[in-house]
């Protein structure tokens, strides 16, 4: 989505407002078909639903010719999208027993996680053949089928789950930070006891929202063809995906706090790196993808260990309040992160917004110097 902003006359401000819009839309969608999912104990119309949403708006959106009209379309294609987000993970709640809940919802994470590698590795190959607006229109062709065998195979649940009652999950598989959050259940605003975890997390989404809306941008600005912003991509989100599992077993032997700051530590020498690269422009492209390797290496570190430790800080009664609340903090410092992040690139060049996601992330990490668990 940023390139196609680019490509239609956008600049780096538009593509820090674009993605910052989308996450909030894609928040308050969230929380609006979740809510209403459960009014009406429906869940397999709002998926179907979802689907088709997929099929229009990426049709709509490669007739778009202005970056204004490009952006207002992707938000409320992201409020729409979020359907395809809250309402599955209580659906697949209900397929399984109660004490399989964490293997279910791991496995539906973990299908979503290959499927988006292998959609971008799709994307990677066509991308040699077809413009931006031509991949838009095939990519809501290709989601048709989707819509059709979720008509046939999807079975209709209509039993009510409490969400307040839902205990916290450490399922992710990928950082999908343009659908933040992956899934929100619950929603309290009431003042945490853990006020300082949730402030140091709060820093380190700011950080991740200045990294990943201006990474692509970084490279296309420097005359990368799509081809390397694809294979980034696939580096980032593949060893997310082989790594998890790993992360969750060494888990069940390590402090998790301990695990949580090395994983952002990881993070930081990321950001660090692409940051050497905006000095270092004849070797931004090595960097680059060393960069990317490892925030997709932290994210499986950080992912786990955080939703555990929110598990350990909040009472069994709290914890899907807990994770709702985290999620909200999470939500609203990506979407700052985002929206700054223009901005900086725009006053400082790149060099200043990679500077400042770094200072976030260190920032979140000395949060956590006094924390105890």
């Amino acid at each position: 989505m940023p390139l196609y902003l680019l490509q239609l006359g956008g600049n780096v401000q538009m593509v820090g407002i674009m993605n910052s819009l989308a996450s909030l839309s894609s928040m308050i969608g969230s929380l609006f078909w979740g809510k209403l999912s459960d009014r009406t104990l429906r869940r397999k119309i709002f998926i179907l639903f979802g689907f088709f949403s997929v099929s229009i708006f990426l049709t709509v959106l490669s007739f778009a010719n202005s970056p204004a009209e490009f952006i207002i379309l992707n938000a409320v294609y992201s409020f729409f999208l979020a359907s395809t987000l809250s309402v599955p993970i209580v659906l697949v709640l209900r397929s399984v027993r109660k004490h399989s809940w964490d293997y279910g919802i791991g496995k539906f994470n973990e299908i979503s996680g290959w499927a988006w590698v292998f959609g971008l590795g799709l994307g990677f190959v066509l991308s040699q053949y077809l413009t931006i607006r031509q991949l838009l229109l095939l990519f809501a062709i290709l989601n048709i089928p989707s819509l059709i065998w979720g008509a046939k195979t999807i079975r209709e649940i209509p039993i009510y789950v409490n969400r307040k009652s839902i205990r916290i999950f450490g399922n992710y598989v990928v950082e999908k930070i343009r659908y933040v959050p992956t899934f929100m259940l619950h929603i309290n605003l009431r003042k945490p006891k853990f006020g300082k975890f949730y402030f140091a997390s709060f820093l380190f989404w700011i950080s991740v929202g200045m990294y990943f809306s201006q990474f692509p941008v970084l490279l296309a600005e420097n005359g990368f063809e799509r081809r390397y912003i694809y294979l980034a991509a696939i580096l980032n989100s593949s060893v997310s995906a082989f790594m998890y599992l790993k992360v969750g077993l060494m888990l069940e032997n390590r402090d998790k706090l301990k695990v949580l700051k090395e994983g952002i530590a990881l993070r930081l020498i990321g950001i660090a790196t692409i940051l050497i690269g905006t000095f270092m422009l004849p070797y931004l492209l090595p960097l680059a993808f060393l960069s990317y390797f490892l925030a997709g290496y932290s994210w499986s570190f950080i992912s786990i260990s955080s939703t555990s430790i929110v598990g350990k800080l909040a009472g069994e009664r709290e914890k899907g309040t807990a994770m709702g609340t985290f999620n909200l903090i999470n939500s609203l410092g990506y979407i700052i992160g985002s929206f700054l992040s223009g901005f900086l690139v725009y006053a400082g060049g790149f060099t200043a917004n990679f500077g400042a996601s770094s200072l976030f992330a260190l920032l979140s990490l000395l949060s956590l110097r006094k924390l105890e668990i």
